[in-house]
């Protein structure tokens, strides 16, 4: 675990108040140079590429990206890392990273899912899950047993979502909050929908099993968050049968639960729920009283009458409806379609969206709208997957257990990709691009170091080999940095401003200098100092 100092702390130290005058800047002075710090490391054949800071400790990797000339969506990347025997990274954290390589924003360190910025009322919050009892690489993989954390856009932990159910685990697992991996999603009614994971005994004898055998009941659920109390339980083994599973039935026990429908989203619709399962190649909308109202099978098109060619889709992720502005009753269904189960095979993951009436006729089935994927680089994902609407009409999909994301056009036309780990390794559950505004509570951090050999800045330093080097983890509008030097703490002047270049930014400083000190300028204004570095 990451040793937290203030100037990566979060929630755990008391918040600095923002400023609250004005400091007087100065033009950027001609006397000071800055740069672009951060270093590349690659000296692993199993770790990826990373990047390196003086003044953090912050490791994230050093994306492949390609592009081509076309507009790409606003926004940053949310990567939420997973851990397990061969992460592939050097560092497994949630990343705020720019779609050209500059980090944002690092997290803790440890397992982070379905890390994503969402709204709590008028909130601008980010949220991910973070595992107190997960056994997501061994017998339980996929699955897990957690809570789920929402910082607000100064990096406080606001709360930290403790679903207690008193589920029953597998023998030999422990926990105290009870949330799963899968969705955490913060509905407008100031809930937030949950996935769960109970180990159940049910009649196995249409598989082959026993008649009290043991299975997962993957729960869907709203959860309250004011009260923490549930809204809402939907309990799939209390309305379907475990013999409408694809998932290849080898035998059950307690400590070994079957997973015969797994679910992996949820999505609030109305007063309905849209609730996916991986395992039956299923989508279903249910309403308050956990009736099923109308379900889409990946096969045979269920309620909705046979699929469209190209549009049939099995172990599928990431369910979402939209509406159809020009039709009340029509809608879109995406998916990331995994359509594989197993490492070995070799069928492209597809970005799915189905055009559907409602309410359900066969004899108006649905209509293909996008079947997305790098038909040059196809990538073949068997677990995890996302993918969503951008607000330009681009689409982004993030390859799940494949370190890929790529941007598609709208007539999915593949504009940017990127490569975050080696193939097989790391990965991530899910992949935002979302907008996202935060001035951290903490302080910038401030390194005053000597160069021993030419750098990016000898031409302009003079005889000086002193050089600062500030980051601010998580600051999304610094324009510059105001630098304060001086032969003393109660002597310190403005130099100059310096124009921030990507997180950490290097900059020159006059021989002589004994203390040293930055203040962060955002909407021409100084927002938050560092700490004083005697040098």
């Amino acid at each position: 675990m990451r040793a937290w100092t203030s100037t990566l702390a979060i929630g755990l130290i008391a918040p600095t108040s923002v400023l609250s005058h004005t400091i007087a800047t100065r033009k950027t002075s001609e006397s000071l140079c800055a740069a672009n710090s951060r270093q590349i490391v690659s000296n692993s054949s199993d770790i990826w590429p990373w990047q390196t800071y003086k003044s953090s400790n912050l490791t994230p990797p050093h994306l492949t990206i390609n592009k081509t000339s076309e507009d790409l969506a606003s926004g940053f990347l949310f990567i939420g890392q997973e851990d397990d025997s061969s992460t592939g990274v050097e560092e497994v954290s949630p990343f705020i990273l720019t779609d050209d390589n500059e980090l944002i924003w690092g997290g803790p360190v440890g397992d982070s899912s379905n890390f994503r910025q969402q709204y709590w009322g008028e909130k601008s919050v980010i949220s991910f899950w973070v595992g107190t009892g997960k056994a997501a690489y061994g017998a339980d993989a996929g699955r897990g047993w957690g809570e789920v954390q929402i910082y607000d856009d100064e990096y406080n932990l606001l709360k930290s979502v403790c679903l207690q159910l008193n589920l029953t685990l597998p023998t030999g697992t422990t926990t105290d909050c009870d949330a799963d991996v899968h969705e955490s999603f913060i509905t407008e009614d100031n809930t937030i929908l949950l996935t769960a994971y109970n180990t159940s005994q049910a009649d196995l004898t249409s598989l082959g099993g026993e008649k009290d055998g043991w299975v997962y009941d993957s729960i869907a659920v709203e959860l309250d968050l004011e009260t923490n109390e549930p809204v809402f339980i939907w309990s799939p083994l209390a309305h379907l049968n475990v013999n409408l599973t694809h998932e290849p039935f080898t035998g059950s026990n307690l400590t070994d639960p079957f997973d015969w429908f797994h679910i992996n989203s949820i999505q609030k619709w109305g007063d309905h729920y849209l609730i996916n399962s991986r395992h039956l190649w299923r989508t279903f909308l249910v309403n308050r009283q956990g009736e099923i109202v109308w379900y889409i099978d990946g096969a045979d098109g269920g309620d909705f009458g046979t699929l469209p060619t190209n549009g049939t889709f099995s172990w599928q992720h990431m369910a979402r409806l939209r509406n159809v502005s020009s039709n009340p009753n029509e809608v879109l269904l995406s998916y990331f379609n995994n359509d594989l189960d197993s490492g070995t095979a070799t069928n492209p993951s597809i970005g799915l969206t189905l055009r559907l009436t409602l309410p359900p006729n066969p004899k108006n089935p649905p209509k293909l709208e996008t079947d997305f994927y790098d038909h040059k680089y196809p990538i073949s994902s068997a677990a995890e997957g996302s993918f969503t609407p951008l607000d330009n009409g681009n689409t982004l999909m993030g390859y799940g257990d494949e370190p890929y994301i790529k941007e598609y056009g709208p007539s999915g036309d593949l504009r940017w990709s990127a490569q975050f780990a080696g193939y097989n390794l790391g990965q991530s559950y899910r992949v935002y691009k979302q907008e996202w505004h935060a001035t951290p509570y903490y302080k910038p951090s401030l390194v005053v170091d000597s160069v021993t050999a030419k750098d990016d800045l000898s031409e302009c330093a003079g005889s000086s080999s002193l050089r600062g080097y500030v980051s601010w983890n998580g600051a999304t509008d610094v324009e510059k940095y105001e630098v304060f030097a001086g032969s003393s703490a109660s002597k310190l002047k403005s130099l100059g401003e310096i124009e921030k270049k990507g997180f950490e930014t290097q900059f020159t400083l006059p021989g002589g200098t004994k203390v040293v000190q930055v203040a962060a300028i955002q909407s021409g204004r100084a927002v938050r100092k560092s700490e004083i570095v005697h040098v």
